[in-house]
C-alpha cells in the first residue's frame, strides 16, 4: 500500500507540472450514476465554472489528492 501512494503522489506532481497534458488525454472512466446524481454532479461543475470532465478531474487531482498528500 505504501508503495501505491507513492506512485499516486509521483503522478500527482508530473501531472501537474505539464499544463499541455490536454493533447494525450486518451483514456476514459465510465462511472453509472442516477440521473438525479448525474444532474448534481452538472449543476456543481457549472458552479465551478468547469464542464464535468474538468470538475471530476479537478475534484479527484485537486481535491482529494492534495488533502491526501497532507495527511500521509
Amino acid at each position: 500500500m505504501f508503495e501505491d501512494i507513492k506512485e499516486i503522489i509521483k503522478l500527482f506532481f508530473e501531472c501537474k507540472k505539464d499544463k499541455q497534458y490536454d493533447s494525450y488525454r486518451d483514456q476514459r472512466i465510465y462511472v453509472r450514476v442516477t440521473k438525479d446524481e448525474k444532474d448534481i454532479i452538472q449543476k456543481l461543475a457549472k458552479i465551478q465554472q468547469r464542464d464535468v470532465s474538468n470538475f471530476i478531474r479537478w475534484l479527484v487531482l485537486s481535491k482529494y489528492v492534495d488533502d491526501f498528500i497532507k495527511q500521509n
